[in-house]
């Protein structure tokens, strides 16, 4: 999937004569230029309040007041890093190899989980081009399971299709009160359908580099949905790279700090 994403926006990319490596900086505002990496920290700010889960740098001289929490790097994606801690104990007795600060978040109480991939229509910026709502469910007991695309228990259902147009514009709506992201995937977690509309969840990540639309991890999908889906999200993700402000940060530096960031671990 990821060859085909890669070729669909390199394609698209020639066709519309937009260069393909503006696409390593097509979020380039929320980047931090002194930290190296997009800031989870950072992010946080722009987390509006009633969707926002307590978030602080990892220290054990500050414990949480409740357990279970989550210990994430800074900067990551695909859950990469991410460990629950469940008891004080535990908290204590961790250990952090890593050049990249690692945070500690609240748990989310609520039951379920959705990825929300969208991309912005840059012609109108009220407007998303490309919107899909995912559901991550893990077939484990876990009350706080870690969901991600390494997780065997975890299977993704887009259920995007079952949304009507005026229910996609109240989660559109309710996606406006983030920055105007050129593309993003959010994480929430939720107790209900109706909670999701009504926008009763907290936000528990979002992923604002390369980040990749679950819904094609969708084994019901049929190859023909996916391909359609890649062609026009690909276009639309061109479009949204060629409205990046001029003065941003070289290219190359940019990718090469990602990189250099990416990965973490945590023993």
């Amino acid at each position: 999937m990821t060859v085909k994403l890669i070729f669909h926006y390199i394609l698209w990319s020639i066709r519309l004569g937009i260069p393909p490596w503006y696409y390593f900086q097509i979020n380039a505002e929320w980047y931090n230029k002194e930290k190296g990496f997009y800031s989870k920290i950072d992010m946080d700010k722009r987390i509006p309040l009633q969707w926002r889960l307590q978030q602080c740098y990892f220290d054990k001289n500050h414990l949480p007041t409740e357990f279970p929490v989550f210990l994430k790097p800074e900067w990551g994606q695909n859950s990469n890093g991410i460990v629950r801690i469940d008891t004080k104990a535990a908290f204590l007795n961790i250990k952090i190899k890593s050049k990249i600060p690692y945070i500690v978040q609240q748990a989310a109480s609520e039951t379920q989980e959705y990825e929300i991939f969208y991309i912005r229509d840059v012609d109108n910026l009220q407007q998303l081009a490309v919107l899909t709502i995912t559901q991550s469910i893990n077939q484990s007991d876990e009350r706080y399971p870690i969901n991600n695309i390494y997780n065997s228990n975890v299977m993704y259902q887009d259920c995007s299709d079952t949304f009507s147009q005026n229910e996609l514009k109240k989660i559109t709506s309710h996606l406006q009160a983030l920055p105007n992201f050129r593309i993003a995937r959010v994480g929430l977690r939720v107790n209900s359908r109706a909670d999701l509309l009504a926008g009763l969840f907290h936000i528990i990540e979002v992923n604002l580099f390369a980040p990749f639309p679950i819904n094609l991890l969708d084994n019901k999908l049929s190859k023909k949905a996916k391909h359609r889906f890649i062609k026009n999200s690909m276009y639309h993700l061109v479009k949204a790279s060629g409205s990046i402000p001029k003065q941003h940060f070289n290219r190359f530096v940019f990718f090469k700090k990602i990189i250099k960031h990416y990965q973490s671990k945590v023993k």
